[in-house]
């Protein structure tokens, strides 16, 4: 994962059902873990237009609310005052937290200005090994076959994988036999020269996206269900050998 891949918020859309986080408690963890850390904090402001760079300094779990320091830049600060809601993102060690707060307030921490707010209802955490994904050989592409209607398989092709799932294309005219939610058991998939795997994944996301210019067809992201050991260690050997592929033709 390149540098600016890991200090750019996660795009709208993204398949990241399986990384939000929910409990209160399990926020409050992160958030503290933050702070005893000593990480930055990059809250983005007037829609991306403008950065605040901070750090989390206290928690309360039990009040569920955290306190940070303020900015550099006191115009900053107060549009960030002025905000409804503003989005926060962190990337400890290459793992990515991101969420939303609401309204801040001004506060005093250790006799000094200090920024408050309540807790995130959510809040997202990607394991980088789980999520960085590798895309697949346009030339040559891998496959995988999905059963439909009336007894009928079709192949399609896949366009990334990762140690938490893939993405592969879906003609127009398939889309509305795929369902969100649904899993799916025994799929072969065909990784070329890695050889064929029967996975079990979920179906997380659906998106219409451009798959060349002026073409456009449906991504779907799965996330693979119940992955034996072994076939985990074959596909973190495939990906080793794509990124070593990918290096080789970028220099």
């Amino acid at each position: 994962m390149s540098e600016s891949e890991q200090v750019s918020p996660i795009p709208e859309g993204e398949d990241i059902g399986a990384f939000r986080i929910t409990a209160p408690m399990e926020i409050g963890a992160v958030l503290r873990t933050l702070a005893q850390r000593g990480d930055f904090i990059t809250i983005y402001l007037n829609e991306g237009r403008e950065l605040l760079l901070s750090r989390i300094l206290e928690v309360d779990i039990k009040g569920k609310t955290f306190i940070f320091d303020v900015g550099g830049n006191a115009a900053s600060n107060q549009m960030l005052l002025n905000s409804a809601r503003s989005l926060v993102l962190a990337v400890p060690d290459g793992v990515k937290i991101q969420f939303a707060v609401g309204i801040v307030r001004n506060c005093q921490y250790q006799g000094g200005p200090a920024l408050t707010t309540v807790f995130p209802a959510d809040l997202i955490k990607l394991q980088r090994r789980e999520y960085y994904r590798l895309p697949t050989p346009v030339a040559r592409p891998y496959r995988c076959q999905l059963p439909f209607a009336n007894n009928t398989h079709d192949w399609l092709n896949v366009h990334d994988v990762s140690l938490g799932g893939i993405g592969a294309w879906v003609p127009s005219e398939l889309k509305p036999q795929i369902e969100v939610g649904k899993v799916y058991s025994d799929i072969p998939f065909d990784f070329g020269p890695a050889g064929v795997m029967k996975l079990n994944f979920e179906v997380r996301s659906l998106r219409h996206l451009e798959q060349r210019p002026g073409h456009f067809a449906w991504m779907l992201g799965c996330q693979y269900v119940n992955l034996p050991r072994q076939i985990e260690a074959n596909i973190q050997r495939l990906m080793a050998q794509l990124e070593a592929e990918r290096k080789a033709l970028t220099g």
